[in-house]
C-alpha cells in the first residue's frame, strides 16, 4: 500500500501531495514493523527497503534516511548471504545489486553537493 500512494505523490500536489506522502509514510512503517522478524535477505524485505529508500530520497529529500535504510539492508542481508538456497540468492540479488547501485549514486550526489558548498 506505501507503494501505492508514492506513486500517486510522484503526479500530486498541494495538500493532495502532503496527504498522499503521509499515507505512503505511515504505510511503509508498518511494513516495516511487520516485515521485522524476516530474514535479512528476504526478497519481500529487501524490496521493501528499497522502495523506502526510494521514498525517502525522491518524495522526503532526506537522502541521509535513504542511505541509511538501503546500508541497513545492504548490511543484513550480506552478513546472511552464505545462509541462502539458490532461489532465495536469485531473488535477493537483483534487489541488492539495485540497492547498492542507489545507495553508490545517492553518496556521489550528496559528495558533488558538499563540493559546491
Amino acid at each position: 500500500i506505501g507503494d501505492y500512494y508514492r506513486y500517486t505523490a510522484e503526479t500530486a500536489t498541494g495538500d493532495k501531495l502532503a496527504e498522499v506522502t503521509e499515507n505512503a509514510m505511515k504505510y511503509y512503517k508498518k511494513a516495516t514493523e511487520s516485515a521485522a522478524s524476516l530474514k535479512p535477505y528476504n526478497s519481500n524485505k529487501l524490496g521493501l527497503a528499497l522502495n523506502f529508500s526510494v521514498f525517502y530520497y525522491e518524495l522526503k529529500s532526506d537522502s541521509a534516511t535513504a542511505c541509511k535504510i538501503a546500508e541497513e539492508a545492504l548490511n543484513g542481508a550480506r552478513d546472511e548471504i552464505d545462509n541462502m538456497d539458490n532461489e532465495e540468492a536469485r531473488d535477493a540479488l537483483s534487489i541488492i545489486e539495485l540497492l547498492k547501485e542507489n545507495l553508490d549514486l545517492w553518496k556521489e550526489e550528496e559528495g558533488a553537493d558538499d563540493a559546491e558548498d
